[in-house]
């Protein structure tokens, strides 16, 4: 796929095809005055960045722009049974991190964007190259593009730099588990820092008498997207494969699912009693809040919740690196982790492809988003230009960087459930979340994976790996 972008994007233009139109100016004589386009979200920083941003556009327009934001649970049944049941409620959907995108194009409820890139983008606005690598690779399929990243969502492990250089916790780390108190590089040293850090109400921490119960880590552990995009990242770094194209036959009942799977639920008693319907913000929150001592979560969650830490603590207690790996484990990936660059597209029953198509476009241009790494904390862009400017003036916003930079294993959700899988993608979800959730009450690990191998057998029935 490698040169996608500058072969659509220009292909048209080159050939004489289909003109593309001038920049709107602010002035408003657009040709899409009168139109209304509606766009269905959820409600991130990346999202509530693009919907206002769209929104100031749409204004300088005359367009009529209506944005509904539901949850992330909803998101998947709201956009599915709108389409099926024939409605047209939609211009533009948000796909998530590209877990829904490819299975919404098989089923016709996305539009292929390849046709409105190449006939009817402004190239001097649209920048394809631009976008970072990762962006360009998230919305490409074979020859077509199925949408636009709007920004970058990596995950992160961040952790309390305040109380894992406290000397005093240094000293005591290292006589009870013989080597030094740093941030975790791998699992084990993740379960042993949560295990040192669980501390109840009356205890010493960091020189001081704790007045509530204090965990050594907080997870986003809700059944369904919360709990599975934590476990991809354990399932990743113990070697597991979801799939074998080979056997078109999944493998979630591995040997290294079943240690991953154990592993996993071992955390359980060094996190919080509510992190069974935790959402991603609440743990990020939690964390933030002075709660526990570590997390895994997305990037700029962390951020946006860290500008709100609780008593006592400030931004600099808090430091961040890379999610831990499994040494010697099956692929040997490097501190592997999901990453989910979030895609909107146009919906498959759209009224107005094209004046959506063109209000996204404007909406994720370099310049505006630059504006929005500025008025939204925690909006990471998905041009290069803008995430060089933002990181100039926050460096902390480095470690995006330094993902690619040191050849982190950021693994989009292809990468985790391999073409054609992911046309499973939502199934292999839920079937991995009931599993987990049911690990994490006391199921047992062996037993319930060997539930959703057959499951999981059932729904790739009928896949060509081709």
């Amino acid at each position: 796929m490698a040169g996608i972008g500058r072969r659509i994007v220009l292909a048209g233009l080159a050939a004489g095809g289909l003109a593309s139109p001038a920049v709107v100016s602010a002035q408003g004589n657009s040709p899409y005055r009168g139109q209304q386009v509606r766009f269905l979200t959820t409600r991130n920083v990346h999202q509530t960045a693009l919907a206002e941003t769209m929104a100031e556009i749409a204004r300088l327009w005359g367009v009529d722009l209506q944005t509904r934001f539901i949850t992330t649970d909803q998101l998947q049944r709201k956009v599915v049974i709108d389409f099926t049941g024939g409605a047209d409620t939609w211009d533009l959907v948000y796909c998530g991190g590209i877990q829904r995108m490819y299975e919404w194009f098989a089923g016709g409820i996305i539009l292929e964007m390849t046709p409105y890139i190449r006939g009817k983008s402004d190239p001097a606005l649209l920048e394809w190259d631009e976008f970072t690598p990762a962006a360009r690779k998230a919305v490409e399929f074979r020859d077509k593009l199925l949408g636009l990243t709007v920004g970058t969502s990596d995950q992160a492990m961040a952790y309390r730099r305040d109380l894992i250089e406290h000397p005093e916790e240094k000293a005591a780390f290292r006589q009870r588990y013989g080597y030094d108190l740093l941030p975790p590089a791998t699992y084990a040293q993740f379960r042993d820092v949560a295990e040192f850090f669980t501390r109840r109400r009356g205890a010493r921490l960091a020189g001081r008498v704790l007045e509530r119960d204090f965990f050594g880590a907080t997870l986003s552990n809700r059944k369904g997207t919360f709990l599975w995009h934590k476990l991809e990242n354990v399932l990743m770094a113990f070697g597991v494969d979801i799939y074998d194209p080979a056997t078109n036959r999944p493998g979630v009942d591995s040997p290294q699912a079943i240690a991953a799977a154990t592993y996993y639920r071992s955390l359980v008693p060094f996190l919080p009693p509510a992190h069974i319907n935790m959402a991603s913000g609440e743990s990020a929150a939690d964390l933030a809040a002075g709660n526990a001592s570590l997390t895994i979560e997305y990037f700029d969650r962390l951020l946006n919740a860290i500008e709100r830490v609780g008593p006592g603590l400030t931004a600099n207690a808090f430091a961040f690196t890379f999610p831990p790996g499994v040494p010697g484990a099956p692929h040997g990936r490097k501190h592997p982790f999901r990453s989910g660059p979030p895609v909107v597209s146009l919906f498959g029953r759209a009224r107005q492809p094209e004046a959506a198509y063109k209000l996204l476009e404007a909406a994720v241009s370099t310049e505006r988003q630059t504006a929005m790494t500025v008025k939204y904390p925690g909006y990471h862009p998905s041009k290069q230009r803008a995430m060089a400017a933002l990181i100039a003036r926050e460096p902390v916003n480095g470690y995006l960087l330094e993902v690619a930079a040191q050849g982190v294993d950021a693994m989009t959700d292809v990468d985790i459930m391999p073409y054609p899988s992911i046309l499973r993608a939502s199934r292999i979800g839920d079937v991995m979340a009931e599993s987990m959730t049911a690990i994490l009450l006391g199921a047992d690990p062996t037993v319930e994976l060997r539930k959703a191998q057959r499951e999981l057998t059932e729904a790739f029935a009928g896949l060509s790996p081709t």
